[in-house]
This record gives structure tokens, C-alpha cells and sequence, in this order.
């Protein structure tokens, strides 16, 4: 149908599709001059806990609006990477496996210095601290974000680590309370390196299970994320959402 129709538009008998024309027309103004951004603007001012905003440029050089909840979910998806990084230095196999044995230089009881092999304990060690700690920061990210499905992904990945709980328990990794780890040093590096490959190496180890956990949690904090209502300088709408199922949203 062409819009611009003069037949269609000033038809006598077609004033109610006219009308409904103006009305979208008058909308599109509203944008293009910014007054739904102003709107939007105010009534984010009166939300508490949301109405921090951060200017930044985005890829084409305009200037956009981060609120707070946009920033949470930015901090969700960085910690979700680092849980991944750590994760893929533990699940790597053949010559780029921290497991791989390896000449361990020893003393025996008269104190003389002999060579067997073995495994690194200590970059064993480092790298599943290293888990940890990440582990530990997206949940805490997860349970900060104020999202009901980031947090859900969250309690997912936690239910996922409780049924490890004994193995882990084994090698000096223990749940708290908040559904954090700890490790102990000591009765991690006392511990069986064969139990503390079945839960670290690999495709079917718990660190590979935490890990596709995290890319769930990085994709629902990307798909929150994309949600938020983003402005330009000049009060154009980004995203492309129905004026008037957006302006809904707000009423």
C-alpha cells in the first residue's frame, strides 16, 4: 500500500485510517525531537537504585546512557569469562595439561636429590585457586545483578556444584553456607592428584560442567542486558522497539 497515497489519505471515507496515520506520525516526531526520552529520563530519576547512569560512547561515536542494572550485567558476563578462562587451563588435554606427569625433583631419606615423575602440585594448585576465586565472584555478580533469571542460571550452577560436594570435600574444597568455596592448601596438595583430575580434567569433570554453566549465565546477562532502553545524544531510540508498547511499559 503507498503511504503517501493522496486518494488514501484524504478520502472522506477513510478518516479512521488517516487518523491512525497522523497518530503514527505524530509518535515518530515525539522521538525524533526526544520527548519520549525525556520522559523516559524522568521517570528513571524517580527509581531508587536504578538512576545512576554512566555516559559512554558506543560504535558509532554517539553517546548512550548506562544505567546501573546495565553495568551489573556487564560485571555478570566479564566474571562468567574469567570462570571459563580458569576452567579451560584445568579441562586442556595432552601436552597442555596441568596433569600431564612431569620430572619432579626430590630428596630420599639420606637426603640425596632424585628424579621421578609426578605431578605439579603447585600449578595444580594455583590454577584451581584460581577457579575458585572466579567461581566465587560470579556468584557473587549473579546474586548482585537484580535479575530473576541471572539468578536462577546462578542457583543452577550452584545445585550443579552441591552434587560434587563429597568428591570435593576429598581434595580440601568445601560449600559454604552462601554456596562460595574454599580451599584448603594443605589438604588439597596432600590429596589424590587422581580424584583431583576426575573433577578438574577433561569433558566430564566437574570444571567443564561449571563452565557450561557460566556460558548460560554470560548469555542470560547478554540477553538482560539487551533489553535496557538505550538513547542517543540527540534523542533517538536505539533499539527497535514499538513506541507504543514501549510507552505502555512505563504508564
Amino acid at each position: 500500500m503507498n503511504l503517501w497515497n493522496s486518494g488514501f489519505l484524504f478520502n472522506g471515507g477513510a478518516s479512521s485510517s488517516s487518523n491512525g496515520i497522523y497518530s503514527l506520525l505524530s509518535e515518530y516526531n515525539n522521538i525524533r525531537s526526544g520527548a519520549y526520552y525525556k520522559v523516559v529520563k524522568a521517570y528513571y530519576a524517580k527509581q531508587s537504585g536504578t538512576d545512576t547512569k554512566t555516559d559512554t560512547k558506543n560504535s558509532t561515536g554517539t553517546t548512550s546512557k548506562k544505567t546501573e542494572a546495565e553495568q551489573a550485567y556487564s560485571g555478570v558476563q566479564s566474571s562468567a569469562k574469567a570462570l571459563i578462562s580458569s576452567a579451560d587451563k584445568l579441562i586442556a588435554t595432552g601436552k597442555n595439561s596441568l596433569f600431564e606427569l612431569k620430572d619432579i625433583e626430590t630428596k630420599d631419606e639420606n637426603g640425596q636429590e632424585i628424579t621421578k615423575k609426578g605431578y605439579d602440585t603447585d600449578a595444580i594448585y594455583n590454577a584451581v585457586k584460581g577457579f575458585v576465586d572466579n567461581y566465587n565472584t560470579l556468584m557473587s555478580a549473579a546474586s548482585s545483578s537484580g535479575s530473576s533469571t541471572i539468578q536462577n542460571q546462578a542457583t543452577s550452577m550452584a545445585n550443579n556444584t552441591k552434587a560434587y560436594e563429597k568428591l570435593l570435600s576429598k581434595v580440601g574444597i568445601t560449600i559454604g553456607a552462601n554456596h562460595k568455596l574454599s580451599i584448603d592448601q594443605a589438604t588439597f596438595k596432600a590429596a589424590d592428584m587422581t580424584t583431583v583430575k576426575t573433577l578438574f580434567n577433561g569433558n566430564a569433570s566437574f570444571a567443564y560442567s561449571a563452565s557450561s554453566k557460566a556460558s548460560l549465565i554470560s548469555f542470560s546477562a547478554n540477553s538482560e542486558a539487551n533489553k535496557k532502553s538505550m538513547y542517543t545524544n540527540n534523542g533517538t531510540y536505539n533499539n527497535a522497539y514499538s513506541s507504543g508498547s514501549f510507552m505502555n511499559s512505563i504508564f
